[in-house]
């Protein structure tokens, strides 16, 4: 795929920077699991905050942490008449899902686990950049065009992190910017990339229903908002995906419903919470619209007030398809044309990454990180997640190889 002209020969600077990402291999690893350990949930990620700016000020790094504590931002300097920056971004917070792992480094925090890989992605990053530091004297003598700026995100679960950065001036100067994001069904040591999007837009909903609560032995006195909530959900199934074209890929999931907490007595209200994932917009409103409907009609059948609101959304990831391009010379550098693989379909999963593809080109690449043995492999967000860890020297190494050669091929 890529027709990108190489780096050159494996010159001595790539040699020595390859074997000492290696020999780091140990501390990046003890720094992945002390934050698995230490999950922090959207917007609070104060200790992984402090951890990581602790790491860059040991290394001379003067990171700039955000205005709430939570995230920060550093530049790396390897051309000095240029403001122009290559972003590298990595997020920091955790799902609030439990770690169901018998291991050393299991969450310590009750109700929140690294089950999206934020810690792998928060280490590879960290470690590229101090790789490249440690480096940078071999590396500017190429005359690279650009800097680069690494990008370590809060709150990307809640899709509110990617704006509250750029709204914070981690986008200024930037040109371009690149990410990975952990496979756990892709094979440790390959790279997974796609031009255009990669990811779905995606929408949380919560639907309230009120009624009138009272007890159970007499639900005429009452106005129960449970059938109501039921029916919703059901008729959410039925009319959601029938509103839509069937060629393209819709998930629509209730993934919670509250109401209650008597065997004997009608609850006042119900909540009902999930998500809407569709990969093209037009199918999202359209989805939308019939859930609209299908609220109205249950209120005006029960008699119950039913609201929606959407608290979280984040648009589909767009991967540019030069950066995609870069992306991919710089795989094949690092890990060999074998191991490269083109990613045919895209995610339903979300990704605030693409608020920053809105305002400069960007691209997302997938680091595998699959056992050998399936057995051991679980989805994103399952208690059970977790990564093969000798994917971290690939992925550091990728990012190196790839913040590198976008410094070298800006304009």
């Amino acid at each position: 795929m890529s027709s990108i002209t190489p780096l050159g020969t494996e010159a001595d600077w790539w040699t020595e920077l390859k074997a000492s990402v290696k020999d780091r291999e140990k501390e990046m690893v003890a720094f992945r699991r002390d934050l698995h350990a230490h999950p922090e949930a959207s917007g609070e990620e104060l200790r992984t905050t402090k951890r990581v700016a602790s790491v860059l000020r040991h290394a001379a790094l003067m990171p700039r942490v955000m205005d709430d504590g939570c995230g920060l931002i550093v530049d790396l300097d390897l051309n000095q008449e240029t403001d122009t920056c290559i972003a590298i971004r990595a997020d920091l917070d955790c799902v609030l899902v439990p770690d169901a792992k018998d291991v050393a480094w299991r969450s310590t925090t009750p109700g929140h686990c690294h089950a999206c890989g934020h810690d792998a992605h928060t280490a590879m990053a960290l470690y590229a950049l101090l790789a490249i530091h440690e480096h940078v004297e071999r590396i500017r003598p190429l005359k690279p065009q650009a800097n680069l700026r690494f990008i370590f995100q809060p709150a990307e679960e809640t899709s509110k992190g990617a704006q509250g950065m750029i709204a914070q001036h981690a986008l200024d100067g930037v040109q371009s910017i690149i990410a990975l994001h952990v496979d756990p069904y892709l094979e440790a040591g390959h790279i997974g990339l796609r031009t255009g999007p990669l990811t779905a837009n995606c929408l949380s909903f919560k639907i309230t229903v009120t009624g009138q609560g009272g007890h159970s032995a007499r639900p005429y006195q009452s106005l129960d908002p449970i059938p109501a909530a039921t029916n919703i959900v059901s008729l959410m199934y039925q009319l959601g995906p029938r509103s839509m074209d069937s060629r393209y890929p819709l998930a629509l999931t209730v993934t919670s419903i509250h109401a209650g907490k008597a065997f004997n007595a009608i609850p006042d209200s119900a909540e009902i919470w999930g998500t809407l994932r569709t990969s093209r917009e037009e199918d999202q409103q359209r989805v939308k619209s019939r859930l609209k409907e299908v609220i109205q009609g249950i209120a005006t059948t029960t008699g119950c007030t039913v609201n929606i609101e959407y608290p979280h959304s984040s648009p589909a990831t767009n991967n540019d398809h030069e950066v995609v391009e870069m992306l991919w010379a710089a795989a094949e550098e690092t890990v060999g044309q074998d191991r490269v693989t083109l990613i045919e379909m895209p995610s339903l999963g979300g990704e605030d990454f693409a608020y920053y593809q809105q305002v400069v080109p960007g691209a997302m690449a997938r680091i595998g990180t699959a056992f050998q043995d399936p057995n051991n492999r679980f989805p994103l967000h399952a208690p059970e997640f977790d990564i093969n860890e000798s994917a971290l020297v690939t992925g550091v190494r990728f990012l190196c190889r790839a913040s590198i050669r976008a410094a070298m091929e800006a304009r």
